[in-house]
């Protein structure tokens, strides 16, 4: 993809102290890149706080004079502006490349820059959600809640899940994001199969089959080479039939610490197998939904034990995977009450904590902010190129992304 800048200022300088970079992935028309909105926000709240903003493609770096092509919103034209400008010391990863081309370019393109120079990352990556089953798995804390998970190997793996869970099982790529190319099968008392799920632009997906072998050659066939984990087929539906779950939003604040900025509720529509808001879900009060669906007293208690499992499951992760600045944690609840964390994201979206209570959606935006501001305060009084602890510092050389028809 071209990069886009006609009319390019040129304001290469020394490095300002408190100047953030937000990795994207260019795009043709206008906007430039994609989540401009939240980009935009951002710029305006780093503005508030006396920092600089701006975003820029990974692949624009040029080692001759350390620059970037970045883009800068002005809110006085109302307009994105493109300028060269230097590589900034610490960078926040919001890109979301949409085809796999793109993906391989971009990850090269970001190697590329973190072996020449020494990068400090806003928030660092999770490996595949197998990873990270594989790790809390082990634990003990951790253990009771998350649900049964083995990994895809063929038509012959899935045929055997189903007997063992009752006929009908949930699939999903390790590396997928925003509810794409999952898949729901459900075998009846005819030998046959319903497939419901979401392909990979997000759209519904729904099959039958009136013989369940032939259903599990095409799911086979739309799997492909990709990698899928299958799970039991929960029944984390309201009393109306809607499919919901629970999105925790667990940042770190400028001192470093973890702080729940909020706990939301996705509401997909009933002939959907997610509630992603990729996906078509609304956002609504978590309190109020579970109270709906639960009573005062079992709802209120569901929040008490997401916002402390999430407490707990973020720490252990940055543990393991290195530091991080946000994680969303995703939960469902079974009719019957039962508790399921269902994955962790390391680029979260917030779009949904509009309803997370006062506060929450403009919390969201300002706490990353506010611990870049803390980073780049301390690495003015340092080495301009050294992470300090808990800044998300990733090594040079290291990958950041591991990205990954019926």
């Amino acid at each position: 993809m071209p990069a886009i800048f006609q009319a390019s200022k040129t304001v290469i300088g020394a490095p300002s102290p408190a100047e953030l970079g937000v990795l994207v992935c260019e795009r043709p028309g206008w906007p430039p890149f994609a989540e401009s909105r939240y980009v935009k926000r951002l710029s305006v709240i780093a503005a508030g706080l006396g920092m600089q903003l701006f975003a820029f493609a990974p692949w624009t770096w040029n080692p001759r004079d350390d620059s970037v092509k970045g883009w800068s919103w002005n809110e006085q034209s109302r307009d994105w502006e493109p300028s060269n400008r230097r590589l900034p010391s610490v960078v926040y990863d919001r890109a979301w490349p949409e085809s796999e081309e793109e993906k391989l370019r971009y990850r090269r393109a970001l190697k590329a820059v973190q072996t020449a120079k020494r990068l400090v990352l806003l928030n660092g990556s999770l490996p595949h959600k197998g990873k990270v089953y594989e790790m809390l798995v082990k634990e003990s804390e951790f253990a009771a809640y998350l649900p049964p998970t083995a990994l895809y190997e063929g038509a012959s793996s899935l045929a055997l899940w189903l007997r063992k869970h009752n006929g009908a099982a949930f699939l999903k790529p390790v590396a997928g994001s925003q509810g794409k190319r999952v898949l729901a099968i459900t075998l009846d008392s005819g030998g046959g199969a319903a497939l419901s799920g979401r392909d990979d632009r997000n759209r519904p997906l729904i099959r039958s089959y009136d013989n369940s072998a032939e259903a599990l050659r095409r799911i086979d066939r739309w799997i492909g080479d990709r990698k899928y984990l299958m799970q039991p087929l929960l029944d984390m539906r309201s009393g109306s039939g809607e499919p919901y779950d629970l999105r925790a939003l667990m940042q770190k604040n400028r001192r470093g610490r973890w702080s729940l900025t909020g706990i939301a509720a996705r509401i997909g529509a009933p002939s959907s197998v997610t509630a992603n808001l990729h996906g078509g879900g609304k956002a609504a009060p978590a309190a109020g939904t579970l109270i709906a669906q639960f009573g005062e007293r079992r709802g209120g208690e569901l929040l008490e034990e997401i916002a402390k499992l999430s407490s707990s499951i973020v720490t252990r992760l940055e543990q393991t995977f290195g530091r991080f600045a946000e994680i969303g944690l995703d939960f469902g609840i079974e009719r019957s009450g039962k508790l399921w964390f269902l994955e962790a994201n390391s680029k979260p979206g917030r779009s949904a904590m509009s309803s997370a209570g006062e506060g929450a959606a403009s919390a969201a935006a300002e706490q990353p902010l506010s611990y870049a501001k803390s980073i780049l305060l301390r690495l003015a009084t340092t080495d301009a190129r050294r992470s300090p602890p808990g800044s998300g510092c990733a090594s040079p050389g290291r990958v950041i992304h591991e990205f990954d028809h019926l």
